[in-house]
Parts: structure tokens; C-alpha cells; sequence
């Protein structure tokens, strides 16, 4: 579960697979990213997209 800041002021928890979803509907503007314990704003935040811009060498990551 995701912490997330909706376009209302609400806060709560959405599945990370329904993240992106809410994103683009524009329902949730910000989301918290435990990992560097900050929150991340949709708008101009660093939003990790799956897409490396620049790099062409071989996928590395393990994939699902």
C-alpha cells in the first residue's frame, strides 16, 4: 500500500498497481515514497517512470 495525497486534501492508502491509474486521473498529487522518506509531488516531483532516457545498454534489472 501506497500513502497518498488526494486533489481533495484526503489522505490515505492505494494499491501501488492502482498508483499510476490515480495519477493520470488526476486524483492523487502526491504520493509518499518511503524509501527517502519524502513526499513526492505528481506535478514536479521525480516520478520514476520505468523508462531510462539516454541509456542504450542492456536491460540489467530483474524483471517480474
Amino acid at each position: 500500500m501506497i500513502r497518498v495525497l488526494c486533489r481533495d486534501k484526503r489522505r490515505g492508502y492505494v494499491q501501488q498497481s492502482n498508483l499510476q491509474d490515480l495519477i493520470t486521473m488526476g486524483v492523487v498529487v502526491a504520493f509518499f515514497r518511503p524509501g527517502s522518506n519524502e513526499w513526492v509531488d505528481v506535478h514536479e516531483g521525480n516520478i520514476r517512470t520505468g523508462k531510462i532516457i539516454g541509456y542504450e545498454g542492456p536491460e540489467r534489472r530483474k524483471t517480474k
